[in-house]
C-alpha cells in the first residue's frame, strides 16, 4: 500500500525518500522506481538490541536531509522512526496503523506492553492514520490518544473500467474463461495472504481438506508463503490433496491467479484493512472472510458472506454450498465491483494523504477523515 501511494504522487511535487531495511523485493522496487533509497542495516522485524542503532541512523537520516514529511508504517518502523523524526526536529509526521499492535489473541502482558507502547509513542506524532473505522472509534472512546489527531483513511485500490461483473454457470465462471488448465471445470476458491498465526491459514488449510474431501469438484489456491507454509503443505500432502489445494508459494502474477479463481477466503484472526480483499473486490470476486474489524468494512450480505472467527462447521458448510449459489454469486459480484469503485478507489485515498501531506499542522482531519463523529 505505501508503494501504491508513493506511486500515485505526482513526482514533480514530491522528492520521496524512503528508509528501510536493505535487501528482498522491496528494494530492488524501490531502485527500479527510482526513488531516493535509504538502507537502514541495523533494522529489525522484531524488537532487537540493533533497535537503539537503527533509532540513531534513522535521526541522522532526518536530520541530513531535512525532511518536511516523515510518514512511517507498520507497528515496529514506526515506533523508532516517529521518535527519531521527531528528536530531528521533522515538522510533520504522520502514522498509519495497519491495525494496532495489540489484540485479544496476545497473552495480557504482551498486550498492555504493546498499549503502553503505542500510547508513549503517539507523542511524537502529529497524526495518527487508521486504516479502519472501527479502531479509529475505539481509539476516541478509550479516551488514549488525542482526537485532533486521529483519523481514518481506508486503503484504496486501482481499478479497471473494462472490469466487470463475473458471470456464473453451473461449473463456475464462464466468463472470462479460465487460463490455467489445472482449474479448468472446478469451482475454485483462493487466497492471497502471508501464511502466519494472523491469517489463521492452518484452521482454514483444515477446513480446505475437509470440504475437499466431500466434493471433489472444489479446489483452493493458497498464494503465498512465511513460517506455517511448510506446516500446511505438510497437512495438504498427508491428505493426498495436493492436486486439489495447490500451494505454488508467493507470486509475483497476483491478477493471474485471481482471473483463475472463482471466490476469494481470508479467514484472518486479525486484519487493519486488507489489501489482498480489496485487490479481489476489484475484479468484481465475491468474497467469504472472517467477521473481524476491517472485514466487515469490506464485506457484508450485498458481497459476500461473513463467517463468524473459528466457526469452522459454517465455514465448511458455506464453501460446499456457495458453488450452487449461482444467483448470488452473479449479485455479489455486481455488488462487489461497485462497492470497490465507490467507496475504496485510489484516487479518494491518495487524495486524502495529500491534504494531509499539504496542510497545516492542526489542520482540521475531519475534512479528510472517511468517518466523520
Amino acid at each position: 500500500m505505501m508503494l501504491m501511494l508513493l506511486d500515485s504522487l505526482d513526482k514533480e511535487k514530491y522528492e520521496i525518500y524512503v528508509i528501510c531495511k536493505p535487501g528482498g523485493p522491496l528494494t530492488a522496487r524501490l531502485l527500479d522506481s527510482g526513488y531516493h533509497y535509504l538502507p537502514v542495516k541495523s533494522l529489525r522485524r522484531n524488537i532487537s538490541l540493533w533497535d537503539p542503532i537503527a533509532l540513531f541512523h534513522i535521526y541522522l537520516l532526518c536530520r541530513k536531509y531535512s525532511f518536511d514529511v516523515v510518514h512511517t508504517h507498520s507497528s515496529k518502523t514506526g515506533f523508532i522512526g516517529r521518535i527519531a523524526a521527531r528528536s530531528a526536529g521533522v515538522p510533520k509526521i504522520i502514522h498509519t496503523v495497519h491495525g494496532f499492535p495489540f489484540h485479544t489473541h496476545q497473552l495480557p502482558v504482551a498486550r498492555y506492553f504493546y498499549l503502553l507502547m503505542e500510547i508513549f509513542v503517539s507523542f511524537f506524532c502529529n497524526y495518527l492514520v487508521i486504516v479502519n473505522n472501527y479502531e479509529r472509534v475505539w481509539a476516541l472512546k478509550s479516551k488514549l490518544f488525542s482526537r485532533k489527531k486521529v483519523l481514518t483513511i481506508h486503503n484504496g485500490i486501482d481499478h479497471y473500467s473494462e472490469i466487470q461483473p463475473r458471470k456464473y454457470g453451473i461449473k463456475g465462471v464462464k466468463k472470462p474463461s479460465k487460463t490455467n488448465p489445472e482449474l479448468v471445470d472446478y469451482f475454485v476458491y483462493g487466497t492471497v495472504a502471508r501464511f502466519t498465526r494472523a491469517k489463521n491459514i492452518v484452521n482454514l488449510t483444515r477446513v480446505a481438506i475437509s470440504v475437499c474431501r466431500d466434493n471433489p469438484q472444489i479446489k483452493f489456491v493458497f498464494i503465498g508463503d512465511g513460517e506455517l507454509w511448510d506446516k500446511c503443505f505438510d497437512l495438504v500432502a498427508s491428505a493426498g490433496l495436493h492436486r486439489q489445494i495447490l500451494m505454488p508459494g508467493w507470486q509475483n502474477n497476483i491478477d493471474y491467479w485471481l482471473k483463475n479463481i472463482d471466490v476469494f477466503v481470508l479467514y484472518s484472526n486479525w486484519e487493519g484493512l486488507s489489501i489482498s480483499i480489496l485487490e479481489a473486490m476489484s475484479l468484481g470476486i465475491p468474497v467469504i472472510a472472517s467477521d473481524i474489524k476491517g472485514n466487515n468494512e469490506l464485506i457484508d450480505n450485498s458481497n459476500g458472506i461473513l463467517v463468524q472467527l473459528d466457526d469452522h462447521v459454517r465455514l465448511r458448510k458455506t464453501l460446499l454450498e456457495v458453488p450452487q449459489r449461482i444467483d448470488d454469486l452473479n449479485l455479489w459480484s455486481r455488488n462487489t465491483l461497485t462497492k470497490c469503485q465507490s467507496e475504496f478507489g485510489l484516487d479518494r485515498f491518495v487524495n486524502s494523504y495529500e491534504k494531509l501531506y499539504l496542510s497545516k499542522i492542526g489542520y482540521n482531519i475531519h475534512d479528510i477523515s472517511d468517518l466523520v463523529s
